[in-house]
């Protein structure tokens, strides 16, 4: 009985250490989640014949402030009103983790894997940020070298689009 007592005991512990946390993305003291609105990256299950892979929607800055390490973080806190989210796509390597602080940084800056979405939000709401990469046309393979761009749109808890899938959709500058 002590003994699991003890082993759950630990393993609170270890998963409260490991736990993600909200990124606070708006200047003074920490606020109530009534306070301020809640945006989340969504994430997608991938899988291959051996492998299974969490791709999601990662932030790099809202408004003037930058979001590092936006892996440690399963939301941004905002303060209500219009804000200018820059998100990315994060493509899960799984064990390549030699690449991906690269692949990161490449993602994060190019146009075509990332974007700006902006958006009014409301105080007391929680918000998900989507993603849907599109492939170029002909490719077999698709993985994060055949990914042609990625398309994001923004949804409230009721599933409603408050940034459409038009708005957030990549276009090419010519």
């Amino acid at each position: 009985m002590r003994r699991i007592l003890i082993s759950g005991l630990l393993s609170t512990i270890l998963l409260s250490c490991a736990g993600i946390s909200t990124f606070q993305a708006y200047e003074g003291e920490a606020r109530s989640n009534m306070q301020v609105a809640l945006l989340s990256g969504a994430q997608y299950l991938r899988q291959d014949l051996i492998n299974r892979y969490i791709d999601s929607v990662r932030f790099t800055r809202v408004d003037a402030i930058q979001v590092d390490s936006s892996r440690e973080y399963d939301s941004v806190a905002v303060a209500p009103g219009f804000h200018d989210v820059t998100v990315y796509f994060y493509w899960d390597l799984g064990s390549t983790r030699g690449l991906a602080p690269a692949l990161v940084s490449y993602a994060a800056s190019r146009e075509t894997l990332s974007r700006t979405l902006r958006f009014n939000a409301l105080a007391g709401q929680s918000y998900t940020i989507h993603a849907q990469p599109v492939f170029n046309e002909g490719e077999e393979q698709r993985d994060i070298t055949t990914m042609s761009h990625v398309d994001f749109w923004v949804e409230d808890r009721n599933g409603n689009e408050i940034v459409t899938r038009a708005q957030g959709r990549y276009i090419a500058t010519q």
